[in-house]
C-alpha cells in the first residue's frame, strides 16, 4: 500500500503529516533569517592607545590632540572594550560612518537570547562632550522594555563625563571621523 494510498484513507495521518511539514518550514525560516555575526579581531586603535598611554604618563593637562578612526578601527576597538568588559550584553559591532549619521549594528544578549539590533544617530558636540541623538533603533521587543533601554543607553553616554578629555571638533566623513579636542 503506498503511502499516498495510506494518506487518503486516514485523515488523521494526513493532517499530521502537513502539520509536521508546516512547522519544519516555519523553523527553516526562522533559522534562515538570522544573521551570521560580523566579527572583527579585538584591536585598540593604536592612536587611541598612544593618546591614552600619553594620558596616564604625567601632568599634560590642557594639551591638545587629535584622533582619526576609520569604520574598521572604531570596530576593532569596541570590540577589544566589549571583550574586556563581559557584563556589558553586546557584540559584534558593525559601524557605518557618514557625514549625517553613524549607523551601528550588532548582537544583544537579553535573557540568554542573542537578538540582533541597528541604530543610526547623530552625535554632537556640547560643552566638550559628546551628545548621541538616537534617530533610529530597531529592537524587536514590546515598547516598555524598549524605551527601558533607550534610557539605559542615554544613562551610560552620560560617562562621558568621567573621561580624562574633552571634545573640541569632530569631523564625521565618508568612512571615517577626525576627533580632536584637549586633554583634561
Amino acid at each position: 500500500m503506498g503511502i499516498m494510498r495510506r494518506l487518503t484513507h486516514r485523515p488523521n495521518l494526513w493532517f499530521g503529516t502537513m502539520l509536521l511539514l508546516a512547522n519544519l518550514f516555519a523553523w527553516a525560516e526562522v533559522l534562515m533569517a538570522l544573521t551570521v555575526p560580523y566579527i572583527v579581531e579585538p584591536v585598540r586603535d593604536p592612536e587611541v592607545v598612544a593618546l591614552l598611554e600619553h594620558i596616564y604618563s604625567g601632568n599634560h593637562s590642557g594639551e591638545a590632540w587629535e584622533v582619526t578612526l576609520t569604520e574598521l578601527e572604531a570596530e576593532q576597538t569596541i570590540t577589544w572594550y566589549l571583550q574586556r568588559y563581559p557584563q556589558i550584553p553586546f557584540a559584534h559591532p558593525k559601524v557605518d560612518i557618514t557625514p549625517g549619521f553613524i549607523q551601528g549594528e550588532g548582537d544583544v544578549t537579553l535573557s540568554g537570547l542573542r537578538v540582533h539590533v541597528s541604530a543610526q544617530v547623530r552625535v554632537t558636540l556640547e560643552e566638550g562632550l559628546p551628545i548621541v541623538d538616537i534617530q533610529e533603533l530597531s529592537l524587536p521587543l514590546p515598547g516598555s522594555i524598549r524605551e527601558a533601554i533607550e534610557r539605559e543607553i542615554q544613562v551610560q553616554l552620560q560617562r562621558a563625563e568621567q573621561l580624562p578629555v574633552r571634545f573640541t571638533a569632530a569631523e564625521w566623513r565618508e568612512g571615517e571621523v577626525l576627533v580632536r579636542g584637549t586633554i583634561r
